[in-house]
């Protein structure tokens, strides 16, 4: 095969060794993924969801329940958009082959037990995934570490030379390393219009030819 082709074909006889390697299909599996649903004909648009989704991932920052403890801009994981007279909150549907994990340059986007997972340290901040996604669920906003904005290594403004802050994508990610495993926003919507819709786990499938790109 041809040194410029545009992708390089390989046979993985060992699951655990493609999945180090990160190649694109290797991110994803067919672990059938688990994600929340709404009830768009019952959201009133109160962004309860929004709120709590970004209380449980800014604890970091210093975030808490309370009223005073906010410090950094909010930026949930999730998004309530409002067409016409309806409202609808916008996840991740944690795709079983994630178009953002195959147009991600850095292979930065990985699958974890069915929920597709975004490494913020290995992200460059390219949209790329951004583009990708078919449901508009993944943004692109600076990252902030222990309340202050992170600023990118070497980059500046170039009217007043300071310093760009470093941006990352971000989106739902099942409220993972929370302890009950439940999201926070189904647990915070007051009309219960949020739902986990949960998916079963097959056998893991057999050996096959997989197909990895090279990165950009």
């Amino acid at each position: 095969m041809s040194g410029t082709g545009n992708m390089i074909h390989r046979l993985t006889d060992n699951r655990s060794a493609s999945t180090s390697r990160m190649g694109a299909a290797s991110r994803t599996s067919a672990v059938a993924s688990s994600f929340v649903v709404a009830d768009a004909g019952q959201c009133i648009g109160c962004k309860a969801c929004e709120l709590a989704c970004f209380a449980v991932h800014s604890q970091a920052n210093g975030i808490g329940a309370s009223v005073g403890t906010v410090s950094v801009p909010v930026v949930p994981k999730v998004y309530v958009v409002r067409t016409g007279e309806m409202y609808m909150p916008v996840q991740c549907r944690h795709c079983e082959n994630a178009p953002c994990a195959h147009a991600c340059p850095v292979q930065a986007i990985r699958q974890e037990d069915g929920v597709v997972m975004i490494d913020e340290e290995r992200c460059i901040g390219c949209t790329s995934c951004v583009l990708a996604c078919p449901f508009g669920a993944i943004e692109v906003s600076p990252v902030y570490r222990a309340g202050h904005v992170v600023t990118q290594s070497g980059l500046t403004h170039r009217a007043n030379r300071v310093a760009l802050p470093r941006t990352a994508a971000s989106k739902c990610d099942l409220c993972a390393e929370t302890e009950n495993g439940q999201p926070a926003c189904v647990e915070a919507c007051p009309n219960h219009v949020l739902r986990l819709a949960k998916g079963i786990s097959d056998s893991p499938p057999e050996p096959r030819r997989e197909v990895f790109f090279p990165r950009l």
